[in-house]
């Protein structure tokens, strides 16, 4: 019984000690900030993990913003020395709220160290990824494109054909029963720029679009919400005001793209994530996330 006892109590001594062992992820700094591990100072670089026998020394105008636990966002705001242990109620788990899912995206974007491009799974990380392609002709188009939100800028209407046809025919709508488009045209390209049906289009109202081989039917429409500027302004204000007390301006943009993304704005969100890979070319997760950005979405 005294065995079963001590073994009882060491197990628990352990779990204890593992759930205290938080881990730490540099985000975004400014000013003088400096690491201590293992008695050893170096200067803080984004993406940089550190367990929490791990101190950080902020200056006076310097700020620190960390990823704990590959979820929650927090910042240090204050001078002094800091034992990364202290902080373990930043910790605190948030399952589905979009900006611990942001979080994780960027934690296992940094520490991934398997196949594939970092920025090509976001979708795994977002709650409207769109529905599984229901068509049954020669097009597919991509489910994410199901429903696009959109206020501003540019970006592709697109769509792959399973046959060797060379001609499209693209169908604007402005009544969910698809019936007497408001724009027809046939090309030879498998897009259509969305600034090129803007004059068929008035803010606030929603359009339904498809695609078919020329002569052919399509049934799969898709939705374009064209909202007014102050709906988006809206959305973009919530992901702004969403983000940690601190982070520099590219961090900031590589969020707010990820949200925008998220809520389906998708030029909107290109923009974003070309300001967030111009502002700091050497971070190869901002520069790599937009190239798949264009890649998944047949941006020319």
């Amino acid at each position: 019984m005294r065995k079963f006892s001590f073994l009882f109590l060491a197990l628990s001594i352990v779990i204890a000690s593992l759930a205290q062992n938080n881990s730490f992820m540099i985000y975004s700094f400014k000013g003088n900030v400096s690491i201590l591990e293992n008695k050893v100072e170096s200067k803080p670089k984004v993406g940089k993990i550190l367990n929490s026998s791990s101190s950080v020394k902020v200056s006076p105008g310097a700020v620190l913003t960390l990823i704990c636990n590959q979820n929650a966002l927090f910042t240090i705001k204050k001078a002094g020395n800091y034992s990364l242990e202290q902080f373990k109620d930043s910790c605190a788990i948030s399952k589905s709220s979009l900006s611990a899912n942001y979080a994780r995206y960027v934690w296992e974007q940094m520490t991934s160290h398997g196949e594939g491009a970092p920025g090509t799974n976001r979708k795994m990380f977002m709650n409207t990824v769109g529905a599984v392609s229901r068509s049954v002709n020669n097009i597919w188009i991509d489910p994410r494109l199901d429903t696009i939100n959109y206020a501003s800028g540019n970006f592709p209407l697109t769509w792959k054909s399973y046959s060797d046809a060379n001609e499209f025919d693209f169908f604007l709508y402005d009544n969910a029963s698809a019936t007497n488009p408001v724009y027809k045209t046939t090309t030879k390209e498998m897009q259509i720029p969305i600034t090129s049906i803007l004059k068929y289009l008035k803010e606030g109202n929603t359009y339904y679009w498809t695609s078919a081989v020329k002569g052919e039917n399509n049934d799969e429409i898709k939705v374009i919400n064209y909202t007014s500027k102050n709906a988006y302004e809206d959305v973009l204000n919530q992901l702004k005001e969403s983000g940690p007390a601190y982070e520099g301006e590219a961090e900031q943009a590589f969020r707010i793209a990820f949200g925008l993304e998220d809520a389906r704005y998708y030029a909107e969100a290109y923009q974003y994530y070309q300001k967030a890979a111009n502002l700091k070319p050497d971070v190869w997760l901002y520069r790599s996330t937009m190239m798949s950005f264009k890649k998944d979405y047949d941006i020319k």
